[in-house]
């Protein structure tokens, strides 16, 4: 049976935030035998955001809310890059049906004695006596710990002062769409890179200086996720990319098929992109989900979540039995399953990449995987690079770039990103490359060096 929850009821942990990351551990602590109480300022389990993940992710009670999945992987440019395959590295990358995974955690949640409150803002938090008082818009609440799973534009982290300006920001707009499919589209497909020349004034304009990506997922028979996104150091507004998603859906020419579909659901949503987990913590209060940056970085939230909620949750269970609820404790938490360095770091360093280099560069990228063989790209993006793949990857991608184009493609803050994937590299010739990097460092830090926009050449 659910519990109730009145102003000055006290829990043990008062959870901010009822996404896919609040409602899996808080079902996974009322299991336990914690008193949660859920505070979310719309309704607990629904969502406007679309998720598919690699199947190893899922275990026997998740498994049963993946349908379908991508078979295949497509990418085009306006500039003509090309590649597609068949997935390779599994048969296929399950969706998620993200209208009964979250109700469902929200019945495990009231099940146990739980409670969830719809349509209640977190306003603020203050700590005293060993304990959490969190007022909201509908009265005051204890609990010994406060989760915050508020999102990409937590309440909480403001309060505190911690937020990171280090992050990337996959910004997302679409709709759910009921079409034909036309035009050689495949139930299974997913188109992950295309682009459009009248998107950008500049031929050679990248992501982070304003060009959008168009993708989509082929759900099944006439049903099909559309979407654009941006990848760069700011979110881009809902109410910005609304119209070019209308647009690059209807007006452009190789989106054909879609011209006259039919909007059944709106989709948004903005997602960080870290290292995996930013491990942030302060006393009495832990951070997951968007909020704590629970994500790979090449932004598959979901793929964290559920590869490590059920870790997660017994963890801080061991730390709340302990009485350890202190800030070194709970950042001290997220051992999660996550992956090698090389892999995480690798992939960070591709994500910046694709956000800042111009539209010739991703030409060049895009083109790698019709010279390789493209379950790298899915090792990539799933974080199960073996060395050898990234060694691979590695020199592939720097014989295709120079040191220079680099240099001016990334920001200054990413060259010690790339002093970190050389240094995870075995390679004799990625040493000398380092080097070199280091030297030409050296030789700079007395300079102001200035970021790099195509828009000045």
């Amino acid at each position: 049976m659910a519990a109730s929850a009145q102003s000055g009821h006290e829990f043990d942990i008062i959870v901010a935030g009822g996404g896919p990351a609040g409602l899996s551990v808080a079902s996974e602590m009322a299991k336990k035998g914690h008193r949660v109480l859920v505070l979310e300022k719309e309704t607990a389990g629904q969502t406007k955001r679309s998720w598919f993940v690699p199947p190893f992710v899922l275990d026997g009670e998740t498994r049963q809310f993946s349908y379908g999945g991508v078979t295949r992987f497509l990418a085009a440019t306006y500039s003509g890059a090309k590649t597609q395959w068949r997935a390779k590295l599994y048969p296929a990358y399950p969706y998620i049906d993200e209208k009964k995974i979250l109700p469902y955690w929200v019945e495990v949640i009231e099940k146990n004695g739980s409670a969830i409150m719809n349509n209640t803002e977190y306003l603020r938090h203050d700590i005293s006596d060993g304990r959490v008082s969190v007022t909201t818009t509908k009265g005051i609440f204890t609990a010994a710990l406060l989760l915050d799973a508020s999102g990409y534009d937590s309440p909480v982290i403001k309060q505190l002062k911690m937020e990171d300006d280090s992050y990337y920001w996959w910004s997302v707009y679409g709709a759910v769409l009921d079409m034909p499919l036309t035009g050689g589209l495949e139930t299974g497909d997913y188109m992950m890179w295309q682009t459009f020349k009248d998107t950008n004034p500049n031929p050679k304009a990248s992501l982070a200086h304003g060009r959008p990506v168009f993708e989509y997922e082929v759900l099944g028979p006439n049903r099909v996720f559309a979407l654009l996104l941006f990848l760069r150091k700011k979110q881009v507004t809902k109410e910005a990319m609304k119209p070019l998603f209308e647009r690059m859906l209807r007006r452009e020419d190789s989106t054909a098929p879609f011209h006259g579909a039919k909007m059944i659901e709106e989709k948004f949503g903005w997602y960080p992109s870290g290292e995996v987990s930013q491990n942030k913590a302060a006393d009495r209060v832990a951070f997951i989900g968007d909020a704590g940056c629970w994500t790979t970085p090449c932004g598959w939230g979901m793929t964290f979540i559920l590869q490590n909620y059920k870790t997660y949750a017994g963890k801080l269970d061991e730390t709340i039995k302990a009485g350890r609820l202190d800030a070194e404790a709970l950042q001290a938490i997220p051992a999660l399953r996550v992956t090698e360095e090389f892999q995480v770091v690798f992939d960070k360093l591709v994500m910046h990449f694709l956000s800042n280099a111009p539209a010739p560069m991703l030409d060049k990228f895009i083109n790698f995987f019709n010279q390789i063989d493209p379950i790298l790209c899915e090792r990539m993006f799933t974080l199960t690079l073996t060395k050898e793949d990234f060694e691979e990857s590695i020199a592939l991608f720097l014989k295709n770039f120079t040191f220079g184009e680099l240099i001016r493609v990334l920001p200054v803050e990413d060259y010690g990103l790339v002093i970190r994937v050389a240094k995870l590299s075995v390679f004799a010739y990625i040493a000398a490359y380092w080097y070199k990097f280091t030297d030409w460092l050296a030789g700079r830090k007395n300079n102001k060096v200035e970021g790099f926009s195509y828009e000045e050449e």
